[in-house]
């Protein structure tokens, strides 16, 4: 890496290198999770008279799923010893770093793993139409189903890197653990806020204030789908963006408070 483009505040060749470096520490477990999961098809495909790939969604849940795992380490090295001070020592911002996380498990990884997912529905059901004259099927990630749960992949997968740049150890777990909570608070917040901004609502937290009991006769206006539409795309937006700004508030602050010692 050049001079010139070590002075730059911010360099896209720094967060290309960046990212190449989280794809190849990345490479690995990804491979081997693919290889494990190419072959239990196989065994199955073996063993099974008929052979029955899944569906676009099992295949890209999956995928998903790997990719928050991923996520959920991604700042792992910044917390460790010996790799705390070899990441403090990279010749990139704060910035940079956090956003390197952001294009590799937002962009890269799914793109890589989408791939990896291809051709492995192509093995597995070329097999299965030379042994069992089965349909053949390949895995799209260009379908609708995908595009449309993309934006919760994305939410999830920054509240991983928020959760890696807060704890040390056992991230997805603790995050989970968090998150789970929240949900279960603003469900009561929820629901109180459907009785309070509701006539008959209201009623029943006055009957039940008294110990009495009462027929809930009609919906309550909050509990129409549209409604919990809105609430939920502005839950997923405002913890999602919070989130963002929060793990990047933590990156910042270790590497600050690291470089002090």
């Amino acid at each position: 890496m050049n001079k010139e483009i070590y002075q730059q505040p911010y360099s896209v060749k720094r967060l290309y290198f960046l990212v190449r470096n989280r794809l190849l520490d990345d490479i690995s477990p990804i491979l081997i999770v693919a290889a494990a999961f190419l072959a239990l098809n196989l065994l199955f495909l073996l063993s099974a008279h008929q052979y029955t790939p899944g569906t676009v969604g099992s295949w890209a849940l999956i995928i998903a799923v790997g990719g928050i795992f991923l996520a959920g380490n991604g700042f792992s090295k910044m917390h460790d010893g010996k790799a705390g001070t070899e990441w403090l020592l990279l010749p990139a911002s704060t910035l940079e770093k956090y956003t390197a996380a952001l294009v590799m498990y937002l962009i890269v990884y799914p793109v890589f793993a989408a791939l990896l997912a291809f051709f492995e529905s192509l093995i597995c059901s070329g097999i299965g139409y030379l042994m069992h004259k089965s349909s053949l099927w390949l895995f799209n990630p260009l379908t609708a189903i995908i595009w449309e749960h993309y934006l919760n992949y994305a939410f999830f997968v920054v509240l991983a890197l928020a959760g890696s740049a807060r704890f040390r150890k056992f991230a997805v777990g603790k995050t989970a653990a968090i998150m789970v909570s929240f949900m279960l608070l603003a469900s009561l917040l929820l629901v109180l806020g459907a009785l309070l901004f509701d006539s008959e609502g209201r009623q029943i937290l006055y009957n039940g204030i008294r110990g009495h009991s009462i027929e809930i006769q009609r919906p309550l206006t909050l509990s129409k789908e549209s409604s919990l539409k809105i609430l939920g795309n502005i839950f997923l937006v405002g913890t999602g963006l919070f989130a963002l700004v929060y793990g990047y508030a933590l990156v910042r602050e270790k590497e600050a408070r690291d470089e002090v010692q």
